[in-house]
């Protein structure tokens, strides 16, 4: 990962000029892909490089404990964004790192919305707004998940917990969002523009 700004300035500057130069030969297959997946690595790179993905941990290691304290679970803040789960086997510690952060999966939304020519501008801010803040809200319940299964079954769930049901649970929940404000608009819009006799022939 570049950590470098200055670095990322120079490929963003390099990025935005083959994406708009892609933009207007209507090369729209690599277009999208040159800017979605162009702008998930730079955002996450700058954020990695300001250290601003350690504030986000941090925030939401916040915002579960909190949670956890309406639902009767006492965890406790260790560091910057660890999370100390009591059971009955003791404590177990589990730190809420970049893959548990859901940057990624926030900014890739933000890329294949903000890059995909079928919505007008009004309806990337909207969707790109609800995209986040679901996935941000469905993350704070991933981690929460994991937290009362650890809190519940023992240290000997720490692996279950994360890389099975906490990732079933963040798939479906992302797949959801997708469906609902990314692919089935896409179908209406579609559905919309076809003539009335092709589609009746189909």
């Amino acid at each position: 990962m570049i950590t470098s700004v200055w670095i990322l300035v120079v490929l963003t500057a390099l990025w935005a000029g083959l994406t708009f130069s892609l933009w207007r030969g209507r090369r729209w297959l690599a277009f999208y892909l040159t800017g979605a997946f162009g702008f998930v690595l730079l955002a996450i790179s700058f954020m990695r490089s300001l250290g601003m993905d350690a504030t986000v941990e941090a925030l939401q290691a916040q915002q579960v404990v909190a949670l956890a304290t309406r639902i009767g679970l006492g965890l406790e803040v260790l560091g910057a964004s660890g999370l100390a789960i009591p059971n009955h086997t003791g404590w177990a510690v589990f730190d809420i790192g970049i893959e548990c952060s859901a940057l990624l999966e926030m900014f890739a939304f933000t890329g294949l919305v903000m890059f995909y020519p079928a919505f007008s501008r009004g309806r990337k801010a909207g969707t790109i707004g609800l995209g986040v803040v679901a996935t941000w809200i469905i993350n704070l319940l991933r981690i929460l998940l994991i937290v009362a299964i650890i809190n519940q079954f023992g240290t000997g769930w720490v692996f279950p917990a994360h890389a099975v049901f906490g990732r079933v649970f963040f798939f479906a929940a992302t797949i959801a969002i997708y469906w609902y404000l990314v692919t089935r608009p896409t179908i209406t819009i579609v559905g919309a523009q076809l003539d009335p006799e092709e589609a009746a022939d189909e």
